[in-house]
């Protein structure tokens, strides 16, 4: 197992291909040890050429098929949409745990990829560990870096004129009905949907909850954090708590 090191610093510049990785989940995303994926979304992104070279979304069968558990997610209501989008099967890959898993790994070996960016990563860490350990096979993201968006974006989160703009739009709700920019506590959101929503100056915009869309807003908010970081050195194995996330 590769030793993961907490704040390596590595020139993004070095690194030519990233996997960038999102999760749908079912359970309760405020209760930690509940949460398992039953999509996982990857888009291999090219650093040099500046584009995704490869994607895929990953469905795990043994969830999708249970339409009272698909029914109680997050994404209840995109139920029926997923139940389409499955007839691409260039795109969506329905399996087991294990054939998803080997099958993600193949591309890790194939891209000699190091590194897996997300937003708020060590949540989608940890669920695709527990994923792992639940259906007891190889879990192929527990050997990557993790490069957190929320981490590098904070070039635009410290900014004044993303505080001015959470704040000119704290009465707009996010899907859960809570101010999609500021949080109880009154700071200011750091959620992938804010932050790209600052960046395209569109205050109503609502993240698509599945993962090949949302990744596309995660790798606008990456590119526009390293064109604004001066060194290029970024910061791995770096995320914030939980509490600092939602609170």
């Amino acid at each position: 197992m590769k030793k993961i090191i907490k704040g390596k610093r590595v020139n993004i510049d070095k690194i030519r291909y990233l996997l960038f990785t999102d999760t749908e989940t079912i359970g309760s995303v405020y209760v930690k040890e509940s949460v398992l994926p039953f999509e996982i979304g990857i888009k291999v992104y090219d650093t040099i050429e500046k584009k995704v070279v490869y994607q895929k979304s990953y469905i795990v069968r043994k969830f999708f098929n249970d339409k009272y558990i698909m029914l109680s997610t997050f994404s209840a209501t995109k139920y029926p949409q997923y139940k389409e989008n499955i007839k691409d099967k260039k795109t969506y890959f329905v399996s087991s745990v294990r054939d998803i898993y080997k099958h993600i790994k193949n591309i890790i070996n194939r891209f000699n990829i190091g590194v897996m960016v997300a937003h708020n990563g060590q949540f989608d860490k940890e669920a695709l560990a527990r994923l792992g350990n639940e259906f007891a096979c190889y879990n192929p993201f527990e050997d990557l870096d993790l490069l957190d968006t929320m981490e590098i974006s904070q070039v635009i989160t410290n900014s004044k004129k993303y505080v001015a703009f959470c704040k000119a739009n704290k009465n707009i709700k996010n899907a859960m009905g809570e101010s999609a920019f500021i949080t109880n506590s009154g700071r200011v959101r750091l959620t992938a949907q804010a932050i790209y929503a600052y960046i395209i100056n569109n205050p109503e915009y609502q993240e698509s909850h599945t993962a090949l869309n949302d990744i596309d807003d995660e790798i606008r908010i990456f590119q526009e954090s390293s064109d604004l970081l001066g060194n290029r050195l970024v910061r791995l194995n770096i995320a914030p708590n939980w509490q600092e996330y939602e609170n």
